[in-house]
């Protein structure tokens, strides 16, 4: 009986030192890159949102929506100017809670690629 115990003890030690859940999502939030594009500068914003969906806006008007999925480090995308079933896989890499660059996994929309990878984003406050 002591056995049974001590090994559901041990058990509930080992699988609570797993995260069962992950925490908040670190993609919430509006996402800004400023870059040179034709001459010009050029603001580019994602406002992703915690239901799964998020907006494009190239400076400030609004181009593209989508959904999106992140696990872990990996951002699943898609959005109405690639068409649905053209889903892009990103790794996010995050430089602290306040700056994130996408870099392509696989990605068939060559739009989508070529406006996020590689870039820097900063959060907005």
């Amino acid at each position: 009986m002591k056995k049974i115990i001590l090994s559901c003890l041990l058990a509930l030690v080992v699988l609570s030192a797993f995260k069962l859940k992950d925490g908040p999502n670190p993609l919430v939030g509006r996402w800004e890159n400023i870059r040179i594009f034709q001459g010009s500068k050029t603001s580019l914003i994602g406002n992703f949102k915690s239901d799964g969906t998020y907006s494009g806006f190239i400076n400030k008007k609004a181009f593209v929506t989508g959904k999106y999925q992140l696990k872990h480090d990996t951002l699943y995308i898609d959005d109405s100017t690639c068409g649905t079933g053209y889903t892009g896989i990103y790794q996010v890499q995050f430089f602290g809670q306040d700056s994130l660059k996408f870099h392509v996994i696989r990605d068939t929309c060559q739009g989508r690629r070529e406006g996020t990878d590689n870039f820097l984003f900063r959060k907005l406050k």
